[in-house]
């Protein structure tokens, strides 16, 4: 089981940490890294029904749970998490918990013709229809950046293990930004209309810098 600090603020939970249901094993095939070129930004549209933030997470608790509804949400996708990843805006502490969906080598149902080059990195939560401020969502978006920095740089630790950078990661991008939404690629309103203005700010930057 891993569950750990990448930088202040940036916490990882591998499929272990969260505990996910091993009825519904971990789909999809294997990619190689070397493949992997862009990163896609996704939303659930699943939010935390429990209280007044629900693009908020006020425990680790809350998004673990949300962790194993996602395995069986989307049959039409497979009894898994679709995405690669999934980001947790966390309450009160201003941090990201990222959690290990189909993770780094496995191919990915979350979108058509990008499943196996692309990085699928799903924020919890309805940035559509559900209420959060633009301020909760800038002062953690530098966190992501750091998580994608962690993927193409040094995706390892003494409790995960030791795994090959992603170095093509942010090859492929827009003009404008350094990473995609899931509109560039098909007519949705994922991300959504709160989130998809702060996709501008992500990059890559390194972890072993800090």
């Amino acid at each position: 089981m891993a569950k750990f600090e990448i930088v202040p603020g940036l916490v990882y939970a591998d499929r272990e940490a969260w505990g996910a249901d091993p009825a519904y094993p971990r789909k999809g095939y294997r990619v190689s890294r070397d493949r992997r070129t862009h990163v896609i930004i996704h939303h659930t549209v699943m939010p935390d029904s429990s209280d007044s933030s629900p693009n908020l997470w006020e425990t680790e608790k809350e998004a673990f749970t949300m962790m194993r509804k996602l395995q069986t949400v989307r049959p039409d996708l497979g009894m898994d998490v679709p995405y690669n990843f999934i980001a947790f805006l966390m309450a009160r502490s201003a941090k990201i918990m990222i959690c290990e969906g189909r993770g780094e080598d496995r191919t990915g149902a979350h979108t058509k013709g990008h499943n196996s080059t692309g990085i699928a990195i799903s924020f919890a939560g309805d940035f559509e229809n559900q209420p959060v401020s633009d301020y909760e969502i800038a002062r953690r978006m530098f966190l992501l950046s750091y998580f994608l920095g962690w993927l193409k740089y040094s995706p390892s630790h003494a409790e995960y293990g030791k795994f090959k950078p992603m170095k093509n990661l942010g090859s492929m991008r827009p003009q404008d930004r350094m990473v995609f939404s899931h509109q560039d690629f098909k007519k949705t309103a994922c991300p959504g209309k709160q989130l998809l203005p702060h996709i501008t700010q992500a990059s890559f930057l390194d972890p072993r810098l800090v």
